[in-house]
């Protein structure tokens, strides 16, 4: 009867993790790629930007001022967040892991995500503060043209595939 149950409990266990392990490897792999397609760039520097939203170059300044004042937090909260993902990654490797040591490490490593993309949210909040009401309305279309080319440049479900 013990066998059973512990057998039962390993098999719930393993029915709940191994999604959970497919959601953080897929967040992981999301957060390398955006860090490598987005950020951090100083588009508010770039000519074209700045002449369709009219930035001035004060307000370029203070963006930049904005942007160099957090990215020591956010570069630190990044190499925290990859920490706890080798950690995670490697304590899922661990044939006697148990499920405490893995949510234990779960908590840390959604924590360090929840503190990386709360500093870059609120660099982005400074940032937006600085424009008008006009500026903020042709950068919402700026990002949302952006992301329609990019759509466009990548192979849809069907074109995987094949």
């Amino acid at each position: 009867m013990l066998f059973e149950t512990s057998v039962l409990n390993r098999k719930f266990f393993l029915q709940r993790l191994i999604p959970l392990c497919a959601l953080l490897c897929l967040s992981a792999n999301s957060l390398d790629a955006a860090q490598s397609r987005n950020g951090p760039r100083e588009w508010w520097k770039s000519e074209e930007i700045r002449q369709e939203l009219e930035l001035s170059d004060e307000a370029v300044a203070s963006i930049d001022a904005i942007f160099q004042t957090t990215m020591p937090e956010l570069r630190a909260a990044y190499r925290l967040l990859r920490k706890h993902q080798e950690q995670f990654d490697q304590l899922l490797e661990r044939v006697d892991a148990s499920e405490e040591e893995v949510l234990h490490e779960v908590d840390h490593l959604e924590t360090a995500r929840a503190e990386a993309n709360k500093a870059r949210a609120m660099m982005l909040f400074k940032m937006r503060r600085i424009f008008t009401p006009d500026q903020r309305n042709k950068l919402d279309k700026i990002r949302e043209r952006r992301q329609n080319e990019r759509r466009a440049r990548e192979p849809n479900d069907s074109q995987r595939r094949r």
